[in-house]
């Protein structure tokens, strides 16, 4: 599995994209890179997860929970941020909003869209930063 990750310090965006097969592995490497930066950055930062670019999600419901978990839990300041899906395909869709369903916190405010715009709206950015 791959995927691409960068900072917009200007936006205090974060832009993910998995690409491939996502699977347990790789979403731990994504949060982990998330958490390090976290710890970094103390103003905080939102979050765009752009799923389009897979082929196939490979997580049990067991394995969602347990990322969820770890998100909420993982508090290194008490800075609110928002977290913005793109899913375009509908078991994408799915998946990402039982994740948001799953995480439910006060600190990490997530939303799925099957929109760009719709997303870029969601965290006060124009669509172009979202895209490489």
């Amino acid at each position: 599995m791959v995927f691409d990750v960068y900072m917009i310090p200007r936006e205090a965006l974060m832009v993910v994209r998995p690409k491939g097969i996502l699977d347990v592995e790789t979403a731990e490497r994504i949060i982990e890179f998330i958490e390090f930066k976290e710890e970094q950055v103390e103003t905080g930062f939102n979050r765009f997860c752009d799923l389009t670019l897979l082929d196939e999600i490979q997580l049990s419901p067991a394995e969602l929970l347990h990322l969820a978990l770890r998100r909420r839990e993982f508090n290194p300041n008490a800075v609110h941020v928002k977290a913005a899906f793109l899913a375009t395909s509908d078991f994408a869709f799915q998946i990402a909003c039982r994740y948001e369903r799953l995480l439910n916190s006060s600190r990490i405010e997530v939303r799925v869209w099957s929109s760009l715009q719709a997303a870029a709206d969601s965290l006060g950015v124009e669509p172009e930063k979202l895209v490489l």
